[in-house]
């Protein structure tokens, strides 16, 4: 790249609206630095995977302590607040739940979750919970008759429905019932490697006609099979997604996890991935065991600005490397939480 290219990729990202659709490395809130570093304009916590109703409590009461005493950080709860973060040279956060477990069998916890911040909900984990299958049970039945209303209650509160990680029958039926943008946070496509946490192009499909966004995932099992995948491979799933669903449906869902190389040592990453085989929430032919390495150039959030070089090397024009890092998702947020 000349100095000329690098220079306007630059400026390009540090002008840009840049969100990441999924960020469980911040369900360590002090990892906020990694993505200050990076530009992002908002990131996407994993407040809730399979904790309680009172677990997670607990964990948005944290939450809001830290981003009260952070002078960069602000909650986000329309999308004037990730305008706004970005005038000011903060960061919005974003909350999100991979799962719903923390819902109980009682929607009125949406609504509590709602006025505490939330602004995402995940169907499933993985495996099948009271909304419907995960993406790697054995069966696909679809959405439960309490999915159904769950979809219905996420729409009434104006949370935006995931279906990441949740089986592809799953994902139809809440795209049917869903009244507005439907997303899948951080899936790739199963057209271009076959992971069950993967997505077909039916999936995919169905997300763009909701105006919906797929946030591409740079966890390397996801990618292929190398186990240290290059930029350009995570930018071959950009290109598909964009070829089969228009660049208005495209964004980020890069999956960077506490338990990732290189934020903690390899004994801990051990435990943590075999505490994930052994309670079932993650199954070993899908998930390789670590160290566990994201794509080349863009190992961490701090270094996601590469992205958006590699982005317009590809040939990408300006405007549509905006809607890629992070258009489309303000996009999305505007159109369910409002302006």
């Amino acid at each position: 790249m000349t100095t000329d290219a690098a220079e306007h990729a630059q400026a390009l990202h540090r002008d840009a609206i840049v969100i990441d659709g999924v960020c469980p490395l911040l369900m360590e809130p002090a990892n906020v630095s990694h993505y200050l570093d990076g530009g992002l304009t908002a990131a996407v916590p994993t407040i809730a995977s399979r904790e309680t109703a009172e677990q997670t409590l607990r964990i948005f009461g944290r939450w809001h302590r830290f981003i009260e005493g952070h002078d960069r950080l602000r909650l986000a709860r329309r999308a004037a607040d990730i305008e706004a973060a970005k005038q000011a040279g903060e960061m919005a956060i974003v909350f999100h739940f991979q799962g719903t477990d923390a819902v109980e069998d009682d929607l009125d916890l949406l609504d509590a979750y709602k006025a505490l911040g939330l602004g995402m909900v995940q169907l499933t984990y993985n495996v099948k919970c009271r909304v419907g299958d995960g993406a790697l049970e054995r069966t696909d039945a679809g959405l439960s008759l309490f999915g159904q209303d769950l979809v219905r209650r996420c729409n009434e509160l104006s949370l935006i429905v995931d279906g990441s990680h949740t089986g592809e029958r799953t994902t139809l039926d809440a795209m049917e019932i869903c009244d507005g943008p439907f997303v899948f946070s951080h899936a790739n496509a199963k057209a271009l490697h076959p992971s069950p946490r993967n997505i077909t192009d039916a999936q995919m499909k169905a997300c763009a006609q909701t105006g919906g966004v797929v946030g591409i995932n740079g966890f390397p099992s996801f990618l292929g099979d190398d186990p240290r995948p290059s930029l350009d491979r995570f930018i071959e799933f950009i290109d598909y997604a964009v070829d089969l669903m228009g660049i208005d449906h495209v964004g980020l869902g890069i999956d960077y996890y506490m338990g990732m190389d290189p934020i903690i040592p390899a004994d801990k990453a051990r435990a943590r991935y075999d505490d994930a085989i052994n309670t079932g929430r993650w199954d070993a032919a899908v998930y390789p065991p670590p160290p566990h390495y994201f794509p080349k150039g863009i190992e961490t959030p701090a270094a996601l600005g590469n992205l958006t070089a590699g982005l317009l090397a590809r040939g990408y024009a300006d405007a549509d490397v905006r809607k890629v890092m992070g258009e489309n998702w303000l996009r999305v947020f505007r159109r369910v939480w409002g302006g």
